[in-house]
């Protein structure tokens, strides 16, 4: 990945994004916000640390300035570790839409100059767990803190989407529903899409139950939301552990980041569309928020994609 800075504020981007530009994307570190320790300091959750939301909002409006699309609004996600897709299209959601008061803050009272706007959804209700589109102009925004930011884009198609990635997500199979779901909603090809693997957590960092190996592995399922059964087997064959021999225990590792990527493979992704830089949160809390390591406390990070108004 490719580190930038703007003013106080460090992101990191794709290689393979960088010849596309028509496309804008950034995953942010959590350096040069508001938010005070131990949340510092650029914490964009409303339910995580924050107990102002204007450092929040702060923070939020000053991603997308680093990216110079501060008048694109954006659409996010209510997360819930599945494997549900959404589509952003022509459609209003009853959740979000550009011209929705109620969804945009209002920025003059925190300093900024009259008329000054952010429009990233407030509260989302809409449950899933990935958002794609084809819309421009509109930034597609998740937060994150350990589990995996999965960016994707079809230059074919024109095609964008998001994907949150934990470990019940990943057991889920959001990479290759998402996957689908663009093949499906914009008549994208597996082969043309590429796919960045964000900073989040690795198997370095990441001890995991025998049950958990035992989902992935279709042993057990989860009792709500089930692992779809057109998905069983892409799980089980792509699920990545590692036995590591500690003193006085065995610790099983799960690896989050291979796992994903043999499912992004199984799904039809061209090796060299997918991008992995083996960033580990749990290793860089100076540098990235990371839930386990801070041991839950912590704020989130976001990452950010957009085509070209």
């Amino acid at each position: 990945m490719i580190e930038r800075q703007h003013g106080n504020v460090c992101y990191m981007q794709f290689d393979q994004y960088q010849q596309f530009p028509e496309l804008v994307h950034g995953i942010f570190t959590r350096q040069g916000g508001y938010s005070q320790p131990p949340y510092h300091s650029l914490n964009v959750s409303l339910s995580s640390g924050n107990e102002r939301y204007e450092d929040a909002v702060r923070n939020r409006f000053l991603t997308l300035q680093s990216l110079d699309i501060a008048d694109y609004p954006c659409a996010t996600m209510w997360m819930i570790h599945s494997a549900h897709v959404i589509t952003l299209d022509g459609q209003i959601w009853p959740d979000w839409s550009e011209d929705w008061p109620h969804h945009v803050y209002a920025l003059d009272e925190l300093g900024y100059p009259q008329g000054t706007r952010l429009q990233w959804t407030f509260k989302p209700r809409t449950r899933a767990d990935a958002l794609i589109t084809r819309k421009r102009g509109v930034a597609l925004t998740m937060s994150t803190a350990d589990c995996v930011p999965l960016l994707f884009y079809d230059p074919v198609t024109e095609a964008i989407g998001v994907a949150h990635a934990g470990w019940r997500g990943t057991a889920r199979g959001i990479a290759a529903a998402t996957i689908t779901a663009m093949c499906e909603q914009f008549g994208a090809r597996p082969a043309d899409i590429h796919v960045g693997i964000g900073p989040s957590i690795g198997p370095c960092c990441y001890e995991v139950s025998e049950e958990v190996r035992q989902i992935f592995l279709g042993q057990q399922n989860f009792e709500e939301m089930p692992t779809e059964a057109r998905l069983r087997e892409l799980v089980a064959t792509s699920a990545s552990f590692e036995v590591i021999h500690l003193p006085g225990k065995a610790s099983l590792r799960l690896d989050l980041w291979e796992t994903n990527r043999k499912q992004l493979l199984l799904a039809g992704v061209a090796p060299e569309h997918i991008e992995l830089p083996d960033i580990c949160t749990g290793c860089a809390t100076e540098r990235f928020f990371s839930h386990r390591a801070e041991h839950g406390r912590t704020g989130r990070f976001p990452a950010i994609l957009a085509l070209r108004a």
